[in-house]
């Protein structure tokens, strides 16, 4: 079985490059700007261009698409206009597309699969508009909602607990660690799951503790309130998920 993992160069795309290969999967992956790394058979692909995906998603089984921007001049193109090309390219093919909590307005926390998207920024409401044209294109897609991904040494999030100097202590999230985002994604290629799920860590902490769990020294880190720009509480309940997977969605606490 061959597998297509798109933005395979980033975070949650090595990790899932190097998991699938050991469980036994051709793996393809595709990068953009970010020269790959691992083994795989890479391929240089602009998921806005129906060429470029046309090309990557030949010959293959599954798809679990993880490419985005997270701001930016073209994040609506990626986001959304990618997500979809994405999506009708796959059809029929077993997808995973990646989401985020951020389509949730934060003002209820502990959010379901159920409540309806209401994004209050420019990225939420490309994730929320990517998840309509996705459903929209490939019905039987699996939409998986999840939270911030830590886990590696250079991620993004490791990077700001050491870099940064004011954390918010009143935005709330459900962190996940990269290895159990990883094997529940592959674990759900074998599932009949169409729309949304929530892949999220089982604990909900603030950005400021979080930072802290991540090796912040509080004596020079600042705690700062939220702007209007950003959710308050998008915490998910991946209860449903829990119920479907051997993988157990640890909670930050715990693993740190």
């Amino acid at each position: 079985m061959r597998l297509l993992v798109t933005g395979g160069a980033g975070t949650l795309g090595r990790r899932l490059v190097e998991l699938a290969r050991r469980q036994g999967w051709d793996v393809r992956a595709t990068w953009w700007r970010h020269p790959p790394v691992g083994r795989a058979e890479w391929v240089q692909t602009d998921i806005r261009d129906p060429e470029s995906v046309a090309l990557a998603v030949d010959g293959v089984d599954a798809v679990v698409h993880t490419a985005y921007r997270p701001g930016g001049a073209d994040e609506w193109g990626t986001n959304v206009d990618g997500a979809e090309l994405v999506a009708r390219v796959a059809a029929p093919r077993r997808l995973i597309h990646l989401s985020s909590d951020i389509v949730f307005d934060g003002t209820q926390g502990r959010y379901r699969e159920e409540d309806v998207p209401a994004p209050v920024n420019s990225y939420g409401r490309s994730k929320a508009e990517a998840e309509l044209r996705v459903a929209d294109a490939h019905p039987a897609a699996t939409i998986v909602r999840t939270s911030l991904i830590y886990g590696t040494p250079d991620g993004p999030q490791e990077r700001l607990a050491r870099e940064g100097r004011r954390f918010y202590v009143d935005e709330l999230r459900s962190p996940v660690h990269v290895d159990d985002l990883a094997s529940a994604l592959l674990e759900l290629l074998a599932f009949d799951a169409p729309g949304p799920l929530h892949v999220a860590g089982a604990d909900d902490v603030n950005r400021y503790d979080f930072a802290v769990l991540l090796g912040a020294d509080p004596s020079a880190i600042q705690p700062a309130q939220t702007t209007p720009d950003r959710a308050p509480d998008v915490t998910l309940d991946s209860s449903q998920a829990a119920g479907l997977l051997r993988t157990r969605l640890r909670g930050v606490r715990e693993v740190l």
